[in-house]
Formats: C-alpha cells, structure tokens, sequence
C-alpha cells in the first residue's frame, strides 16, 4: 500500500487582515478628528490652546492604534505569501516602527511651529 504524504499548508489568517485594516482605520478616524479639533482651538485662539498637552496621550493612543493595526495587516499580509509568523513579523515590526517614528518627529515638528507662531502671536498683541 502506498502511502501518499500531503503537506498541508497552514492557512493564511485572514480575519487577522481585516482586525488589523479595521483597527487601522478606525484609530486613523480618531486621529484625525483630534488633530482636527486641535488646529479649530488653536486656529480660534492660539494663546489659550496648548498642543504640549494635547501631544500627550490623547494623540499617542490613536496613533499607536494605527501603527498597531498596520502591523497586524501587514505581517498577516506577508503570510499569505508564505511566510512563517516570526519571519513575517521579523519584517513589519521594524517597517512599522520606523515609519511610525518617521511620522511622530514630523507630527511633532509641526505641532511645535504651530505653538511657536501662536505665543510669537500673543507677544505682538
């Protein structure tokens, strides 16, 4: 009797690509609602908004909710081609954390002009 020998590809974690999408997107709508918020107040009255608090974890927790879901998409991506957890993880961990980084210094750079040019506003009047 022959014996036939299947390997069996493990299946790719789809529900894992939509969580990720999903956690993405729905973290990205906070994020941009909060900044939106955050330019009105400023635009409205520069001297009273102050960013450095807003910068905070109000912003971060929205921020790491993307990141996180873009890793989890990613990395779950990859595995539909094949790769293993640890290396598909091995590959988006470093991606995600060096755009995310990448992203967070311009973010704050801007936040830093906005609040340099409201008290360089304030000083004038």
């Amino acid at each position: 009797m022959k014996e036939i020998f299947v390997y069996n590809l493990p299946q790719p974690p789809y529900l894992l690509i939509v969580v990720g999408l999903l956690m993405s997107l729905s973290s990205g709508v906070v994020f941009a609602r909060l900044i939106k918020q955050l330019v009105r107040d400023w635009s409205e009255n520069p001297a009273t908004c102050k960013i450095v608090t807003m910068r905070g974890l109000t912003l971060q927790i929205p921020f790491f909710g993307i990141a996180s879901g873009a890793l989890i998409f990613l990395s779950s991506s990859l595995q539909l081609f094949g790769f293993t957890n640890l290396v598909a993880y091995s590959i988006c961990l470093p991606l995600t954390i060096g755009t995310g980084l990448v992203v967070w210094v311009q973010l704050t750079k801007i936040l830093d002009k906005m609040e340099a040019s409201g008290s360089s506003s304030t000083r004038e009047h």
